[in-house]
């Protein structure tokens, strides 16, 4: 027993650590991480190779074994470099060109990969760049997912940003259905083909899609002769100031048709104008079951081109109209008036009150366009007896056509060399190019 409490009071001895001062700095036996002091750093998730091998000598030095003072072999960039040298670019990211690797990087060990020091990698790039995100509403994936590394290269880099690839390069890595739409298609935006960034922030944006702005003001900074139109028109087209304004129409990145219509123009004005319209206290008749139930259509119509007659963004006149037609019933004649259907028509059918060839709706040489709507103040328009989109009637002459709360009726009927109307404006009349009617009462 006294034997064993002297071996006991042995070790309580031997157990007390010695002081440097009293015994030196203490000799270890193996690598550094293998001792008391540094054993840490080897059991780290991820382990800097040095480290794990014991090859702390590498990266340090003893400078006085008295106090295991230690330094670097060399400069820290220097250091680094003597491995990692394969980080080359016109741009370098600023703490790899200072020579700051630990900014980003423990040296000795980490529980993230590639010796993060913090547990994610996008809360390495938040530390310095913490305005990226900041107030925006809605964020690119990437960023949202604290993946920087998708599109941008961490050390250096050839391209603007430290991005692996040129902008358009990186975003159709990701965004390919987009890219093989702009490849296959006839049509493309030039942004779409050259510069993404152009229109999405790449980031995140206050907007939905990361548009830097919403259209129609995100549009107009290029398209300025649209802004111009836009600016200057009077009445205004729904599609373009509401809902998905240009987008309604266009494809932002490429389309089959011209002008990158998101379908052929007519196809595209009757996905809208098929059916009734109400366009502020204005309501459009729909044009479907029209031009469906009435096969004689105005030579616009036939050649599929609304644009022909109609403005697609904004103007100056009834009903978005190219040029000036009256909008009512009776309008004085002046030929400014009829800018619209003389744009096809010949003005000189309204002019001459005789003519054998001007026009074929005369009784004899009588010209009867020019005794309807050559008349001060009460001349008949062309939509008093015409219809200007479609007719069951030769000549697109109307069945009907509105008269206040009234529609009249025209009751037209067409000869070899002539015909008659028997309307609500008036009584029964006949016309005969080769001979001319009477028209007596009766």
């Amino acid at each position: 027993m006294r034997v064993a409490a002297g071996l006991l009071g042995a070790m309580a001895v031997m157990a007390v650590p010695m002081t440097a001062s009293a015994q030196g700095p203490p000799k270890y036996a193996g690598s550094c991480i293998d001792a008391a002091c540094h054993g840490e750093f080897g059991q780290r998730a991820v382990v800097h190779d040095p480290v794990g091998e014991g090859s702390c000598d590498l990266c340090h030095e003893e400078t006085d074994a008295k106090t295991h003072g230690f330094k670097l072999t060399s400069d820290l960039a220097e250091l680094c470099m003597e491995c990692h040298d394969e980080f080359e670019g016109k741009v370098r990211h600023a703490p790899a060109a200072e020579g700051e690797c630990t900014v980003c990087h423990d040296p000795h060990g980490s529980a993230a990969p590639k010796l993060l020091n913090q547990a994610k990698e996008a809360d390495v790039c938040v530390d310095c760049h913490d305005d990226v995100t900041e107030n925006l509403a809605f964020l690119h994936g990437p960023v949202a997912a604290g993946a920087c590394m998708v599109c941008h290269d961490a050390h250096a880099s050839d391209h603007p940003a430290l991005l692996f690839a040129p902008d358009r390069e990186v975003c159709v890595k990701c965004h390919d259905a987009i890219a093989t739409r702009i490849s296959t298609r006839e049509h493309q935006h030039d942004p779409a083909t050259e510069d993404c960034a152009s229109c999405h922030h790449p980031h995140g944006a206050a907007n939905k899609m990361i548009l830097r702005d919403l259209p129609p003001k995100l549009c107009l900074e290029c398209h300025d002769s649209i802004a111009e139109v836009l600016e200057e028109a009077t009445v205004g087209h729904d599609a373009v100031t509401a809902g998905k304004s240009c987008t309604s129409c266009h494809d932002p990145h490429a389309a089959i048709a011209a002008q990158l219509l998101v379908d052929e123009p007519m196809a595209l004005c009757m996905s809208c104008h098929d059916r009734e319209v109400t366009s502020g206290e204005a309501t459009i008749a729909g044009l479907g079951k029209l031009l469906a139930e009435n096969p004689n259509h105005h030579g616009p119509i036939r050649d599929k081109s609304c644009t022909g007659c109609h403005e697609v963004h904004g103007g100056e006149n009834f009903r978005l109209l190219t040029e000036a037609y009256p909008p009512g019933f009776y309008a004085p004649f002046e030929e400014e008036r009829y800018a619209l259907c003389f744009g096809c028509h010949e003005a000189d059918a309204v002019y001459e009150a005789s003519t054998d060839t001007l026009t074929n709706f005369r009784n004899g040489k009588q010209n009867l366009h020019y005794v309807h709507v050559h008349r001060t103040p009460k001349g008949r328009t062309c939509r008093a007896c015409h219809e200007t989109h479609a007719s069951n009637r030769p000549r697109h002459m109307a069945e009907s056509v509105p008269f206040g709360e009234w529609r009249i009726p025209i009751k037209f009927s067409q000869t070899p060399t002539g015909g008659s109307c028997s309307p609500g404006c008036h009584r029964p009349y006949r016309y005969d190019r080769d001979a001319a009617v009477a028209n007596l009462p009766g």
